[in-house]
């Protein structure tokens, strides 16, 4: 017997409806995983300068290594229980061409983990702060000289108010912000030469760590016969504490990994200045790190340029849907 049409589309109506809302609560979990994920990575970036802080009586140099070491074992791990990142990771280190980007792209974040080592255990959080608020910015001005890219004029603006900002810190000061500069021109420099690269992030440290394993080992060997070596009982706080260091370097990366994939690009870029904030709030409130007027005039300068960066950024994505659309 025929049903009535009625009778045939109400439940077809429900069954579209119950599709549809299973849907929209999927996305909306991996959205909310995906942020969750991005936050907790940034909060945890943010947080280092107290863990850096807490071995501030090694040597910058041995946490380095310790650091490059086991985050490299610890990525490994990850890489040797997936087949696909094992069939990435393989392909690299078979490719000369790609060995050589991975390499020169290691020098710069193990420079750029080095003088922020140094910055904290030294006293300068705010000024390590600094070099992660300044280099989007930096990497505005990278992509339009190294890869044609064409910033609009609200991003011109921000970085030239950058740029105001920083000059009238040296003006102000008479000294070079030379770790707010440096950070900030490593991990840009990074970021260019990783854009590229087919390894995504966990993959690309993966094979970076492991370049940079035969140096750690030559350091820990020159360190050990200088007598300069502070390791010895793998028992004591510290010595775990070195140990963890890689691990502590490796979760935040997976966890931001797995937030960029769910999240659209101008809100991860939006994220990414919640880890400078913890930072310069750390050094400001926690340790007490001294903050000159010209400086806050300076950093106004640099966060009122991030502000016209991000809403540029923002703005970008809406046109773009909208041609889309």
């Amino acid at each position: 017997m025929c049903l009535p049409v009625e009778n045939r589309l109400i439940p077809s109506i429900y069954f579209r409806l119950g599709e549809v809302k299973t849907r929209y609560w999927n996305v909306m979990s991996h959205f909310k995983i995906g942020v969750a994920s991005a936050v907790t990575a940034q909060v945890l970036w943010g947080l280092f300068p107290i863990y850096w802080k807490w071995l501030a009586h090694v040597s910058p140099i041995e946490v380095l290594s310790h650091r490059n070491l086991w985050c490299a074992v610890f990525l490994c791990i990850l890489v040797v229980a997936s087949a696909k990142r094992r069939q990435i990771v393989a392909g690299v280190l078979s490719n000369r061409a790609e060995l050589i980007r991975h390499f020169i792209s290691a020098c710069l974040i193990a420079s750029n983990w080095l003088v922020y080592i140094w910055a904290v255990v030294n006293g300068h959080v705010v000024d390590a702060s600094l070099g992660y608020f300044l280099s989007p910015l930096v990497s505005v001005a990278l992509g339009y000289f190294v890869f044609a890219e064409r910033p609009d004029i609200r991003q011109w603006c921000a970085v030239a108010l950058a740029v105001v900002g920083v000059v009238g810190m040296i003006i102000a000061s008479g000294v070079i912000p030379w770790i707010g500069l440096s950070l900030a021109t490593t991990f840009g420099l990074y970021g260019m030469i990783r854009k590229k690269s087919p390894t995504g992030p966990i993959n690309g440290l993966c094979v970076e760590t492991l370049l940079l394993v035969p140096i750690t080992l030559a350091v820990f060997y020159w360190l050990y016969r200088t007598d300069a070596l502070y390791y010895s009982n793998p028992l004591a706080s510290s010595e775990v504490l070195l140990l963890l260091g890689g691990l502590v370097t490796a979760v935040p990366l997976v966890l931001y990994a797995q937030g960029a994939k769910a999240l659209p690009l101008s809100l991860s870029g939006l994220l990414v200045f919640i880890t400078p904030s913890i930072q310069f709030l750390i050094g400001w409130l926690l340790y007490k790190e001294p903050i000159s007027t010209a400086n806050w005039i300076g950093f106004s300068c640099i966060w009122t340029a991030l502000a016209i960066y991000s809403l540029s950024i923002n703005q970008q994505r809406k046109d773009r849907s909208r041609v889309v659309v």
